[in-house]
């Protein structure tokens, strides 16, 4: 079918169905765990590779899976080859003082190139339709939005700080391409500060909540110590859920404000309806889950959180889709993706 024949016909809209289940990614999580635990590390690139395998392949829209097409040997590579320049670089700073200096002007230069190359093979790696996505952005545009704009947030007391996080979100979906077309979106700097305002709003219910039991325990402490403790133990646990609650709110008021002006000019529109407070409860149930169970729980969580916002995920897929044909090389470096994961940089869209 010609891009002539596809344009007359009318547009459809799909829901994202996410097909995995809680327990067959336990069972691939937790062996991968152990297999990366006996191997002192090394099969964590096979882990990686296997775990968003899963992740993307019980993922579809109109019967077309997401595919990650990263093999173990390259996530190998390149993590060895960032540890060696990475780590080697540190730990020469550590053993020469004065070169501590350089070190840490270094790592401001390098991390806007560690992201970008992190989010470009990541893009890369992902397809649909057996079409890749890429990152495309200079190392101008990502040192302007990666360290001068948290920059000004700092220097103007994060009173900015919606602002320039809706400068970043634009930055990275437009950087966004799709069998070379990139993403296009429009986003309010009005509706960043209204998320911010709600969430401060839940804060501080939650806040006053957490603060009334603290009071609380510190008067019974003298009284009964035990008991004392453990209310004050329980308002700090709540405190905790209760900051995750809230960055839930925000997180999810931002999601469908995002999806919402994300648009694939002629090919594809996306829609998010997620509840904020549902979204917000997950989130929060998440942490709790994995404190009572020491971290074991996290393939629960990563379920549970990708249902749900799957769940509420709609695209509207053109005829013109289907005549997309792939741009994008198929070699690239892994180096930058794990050499962004040693700063905790590893950024992803997908």
């Amino acid at each position: 079918m010609t891009p002539t024949d596809t344009a007359a016909l009318p547009s459809k809209t799909f829901p994202v169905e996410f097909s995995g289940t809680k327990a067959g990614y336990f069972k691939l999580w937790f062996v991968n765990l152990l297999l990366s635990i006996l191997t002192l590390g090394i099969y964590s690139a096979w882990a990686k590779v296997r775990n968003n395998q899963y992740l993307y392949g019980h993922t579809q829209i109109d019967g077309h899976r997401l595919n990650y097409l990263a093999t173990p040997w390259q996530i190998l590579r390149g993590r060895i080859l960032a540890i060696l320049v990475f780590g080697g670089a540190y730990l020469l700073a550590t053993l020469v003082p004065p070169i501590m200096v350089l070190f840490v002007i270094g790592y401001i230069f390098v991390l806007p190139w560690a992201i970008g190359q992190g989010l470009r093979f990541t893009m890369r790696m992902t397809s649909y339709r057996n079409v890749r996505f890429s990152f495309e952005a200079s190392y101008g545009d990502l040192f302007v939005h990666f360290i001068l704009l948290p920059m000004v947030a700092a220097f103007t007391l994060y009173l900015t700080a919606p602002w320039i996080h809706k400068q970043i979100s634009e930055f990275l979906h437009r950087s966004v391409t799709y069998g070379g077309k990139p993403l296009k979106i429009k986003l309010s700097t009005g509706h960043f500060y209204f998320a911010v305002l709600c969430t401060l709003f839940v804060g501080l219910i939650v806040g006053l909540l957490v603060l009334a039991l603290i009071l609380l325990g510190t008067g019974l402490v003298e009284m009964s110590p035990g008991y004392g403790a453990a209310y004050t133990g329980a308002g700090f646990i709540l405190g905790y859920l209760g900051a995750t609650f809230c960055s839930g709110i925000y997180m999810a008021m931002i999601r469908n404000h995002v999806m919402n002006n994300l648009e694939a000019e002629g090919l594809a529109s996306f829609r998010s309806n997620v509840e904020p407070l549902t979204y917000a409860t997950i989130a929060a149930s998440n942490v709790l889950l994995l404190m009572l169970t020491l971290g074991l729980a996290f393939p629960i969580t990563r379920i549970r959180m990708l249902r749900y916002t799957c769940a509420h995920t709609r695209v509207t897929l053109t005829p013109a889709i289907a005549t997309m044909q792939n741009t994008v090389d198929e070699k690239y470096s892994a180096f930058g993706e794990e050499a962004a994961g040693l700063f905790d940089s590893d950024l992803s869209l997908a």
